[in-house]
């Protein structure tokens, strides 16, 4: 088993943060909106084919992730900084946002910790949300489908999961960053990019409905 006290206090930390009831801390951003477009599909709020709005200008893989998530792209020329929505679903992308209580009420908004973002651990993601039954089902889906607290010989799996959980190391690394964010008064935060530093991701042809 993984120590997942380290990982559980670094969400607990960001979650209360950010504004929101929950975090379930994943190893990227990336993987964290894969999981969210997987837990929408467990519960019926997408299907397959489903077309996603995605902003024309943002970085590649949320496109490709709603690709292999098995949906459709639609391009939309929009100006944003910071987040986004990917409609009609409830998740954001908020890779290059770091603000006190930046959190969308009841929406899965996701955040970064990449080496450019606001907390830069490196690597790693978290998934925000005010839902107690996605907290337990992303947490179980992070984790290969096991339950936190439980062996392999005893564990019952019940959903499909993936490898893509927060390690401690990251997780430790993250509590002693936030700490010198906050003691660096600069606890409102930032927006670290927008549309204007993405190209045009609609003249690819990959990306076309």
């Amino acid at each position: 088993m993984y120590d997942s006290e380290i990982i559980e206090d670094f969400e607990k930390q960001i979650s209360k943060f950010a504004g929101s009831k929950y975090g379930v801390a994943v190893s990227s951003n990336t993987n964290g909106i894969f999981l969210c477009f997987e837990l929408l599909k467990l519960k019926g709020e997408v299907k397959e084919g489903d077309i996603i709005e995605v902003p024309n200008r943002t970085y590649m893989s949320v496109p490709m992730t709603v690709l292999n998530v098995g949906l459709k792209t639609k391009m939309i020329d929009k100006e944003w900084s910071g987040t986004y929505q990917l409609k009609p679903t409830i998740i954001w992308d908020a890779a290059v946002r770091f603000t006190k209580d930046m959190y969308v009420k009841d929406s899965l908004y996701v955040i970064s910790f990449q080496y450019r973002k606001g907390l830069s651990i490196g690597r790693g993601g978290m998934i925000l949300t005010n839902s107690k039954e996605d907290y337990e089902i992303l947490k179980k889906m992070r984790f290969n489908g096991r339950t936190d607290g439980i062996t392999q010989a005893e564990d019952v799996y019940t959903i499909r999961g993936w490898n893509m959980y927060m390690t401690p190391e990251q997780a430790a690394r993250g509590l002693t960053l936030f700490t010198v964010f906050i003691n660096d008064k600069r606890d409102k935060g930032i927006d670290i990019a927008g549309s204007k530093d993405y190209p045009d991701l609609s003249k690819q042809e990959i990306f076309k409905c």
